[in-house]
């Protein structure tokens, strides 16, 4: 049975939530952090699963509220219509506007495969070359996300409003890296969409029981260190094992898991009555970077490579290279470089294209 849940069409199935962009904030910079310095750990893991986390929360929010599926009352086709132009002004135009940038600069990848990412089908790309592109690597995850807009409505039709078919979709997305990963190959096998279903249904899974008075218990913050450790816990014994290929089959469950965790904790209780941890996600400097996560998510790479480059053109000895380009100089250089390009996209085009966004209507 499915659990209560407020009426779909309950403005506060998408009210603001200011502690998602507490979390968006600590996210990208988790992914940007693990791209610049290379640690040992999977750092980037643990920004990347929330994001996609979060969009199957927000994207199901939307397409239940907005009754964009199928079979929904009314004009459901025009109001789906709707919520892909939605999808498009606020995704396309930035992520077009770094591709120029990208080969301008230019990136070899961008320049000899340049359809994969104008459809984009990048992780389509780099499942078929078996590596990443220098400073396009990231896109995959864009990839991805823009093909999960196109079916999920369309899914959400079939499955309906049900934790239990939600979850079978996890399971079969789980299923589905075992079986191709045996059968047809370990690599990349991550980047298909069919394998990262499990962490847009687990969101899904939590917008349908947030109201849950058990759900709302398990908001704190406490419970989100104790899911995030396990993760941790878990990826240390299978290395300590040499057992890494487990690790790529099961890591976005686990960790979905512990994203419902945090991002439960972050709805509930970062309100403006928020106390205790809960505060830390509406730190002004948090809200400033969660608003412009895309930039920075966007822009990282390009400009990791832009440095290295300009660090082998003014420095010739190996040792002044290896050390301006060490973790250290690499972060304190690039921080404020990418801030001030995240703040230029959001001022100068996501902002604009909002205003634009907001003005398209659900019938």
């Amino acid at each position: 049975m499915t659990p209560a849940s407020p009426t779909l069409t309950s403005p506060a199935l998408l009210a603001y939530r200011p502690g998602l962009n507490g979390i968006r904030a600590i996210c990208v910079w988790l992914v940007v952090l693990a791209h610049w310095t290379l640690p040992g750990f999977p750092l980037g893991e643990m920004g990347r699963i929330p994001f996609f986390v979060l969009s199957g929360y927000l994207i199901s929010g939307i397409v239940w509220k907005q009754q964009v599926h199928p079979g929904a009352p009314g004009r459901w086709l025009s109001r789906l219509g709707t919520f892909y132009q939605r999808r498009m002004l606020r995704i396309l135009p930035p992520y077009y506007l770094a591709l120029a940038l990208g080969a301008l600069l230019p990136l070899a990848t961008l320049r000899e495969y340049p359809g994969w990412f104008i459809l984009p089908v990048s992780n389509l790309l780099f499942y078929r070359l078996g590596h990443w592109g220098e400073g396009v690597g990231h896109y995959w995850t864009m990839a991805v996300d823009e093909q999960f807009y196109l079916i999920w409505p369309l899914l959400l039709g079939l499955l309906g409003r049900r934790v239990s078919a939600l979850l079978t979709v996890v399971a079969a997305s789980v299923l589905f890296r075992i079986w191709w990963s045996l059968h047809i190959t370990p690599t990349l096998t991550f980047v298909l969409l069919p394998a990262c279903l499990d962490m847009f249904a687990l969101g899904g899974v939590l917008r349908i029981i947030e109201p849950q008075p058990w759900v709302r218990q398990l908001a704190r913050g406490r419970w989100v260190l104790l899911a995030w450790a396990a993760w941790a816990g878990i990826w240390g014994l299978l290395e300590v094992a040499n057992l890494h290929n487990i690790w790529l089959l099961i890591s976005t469950t686990v960790g979905g898991l512990a994203s419902v965790v945090t991002l439960n904790w972050a709805v509930q209780l970062a309100g403006p009555a928020a106390t205790g941890s809960a505060r830390l996600l509406q730190h002004p400097v948090l809200q400033w970077v969660g608003l412009r996560s895309y930039g920075c998510y966007l822009y990282h790479l390009l400009l990791v490579v832009f440095y290295q480059r300009a660090v082998y053109h003014v420095f010739s000895a190996a040792a002044t290279r290896q050390l301006w380009l060490s973790p250290l100089p690499t972060v304190l250089l690039l921080t404020p470089l990418l801030l001030l390009l995240a703040a230029a996209s959001w001022a100068w085009l996501e902002a604009p294209l909002n205003r634009v966004k907001d003005r398209l209507r659900y019938s």
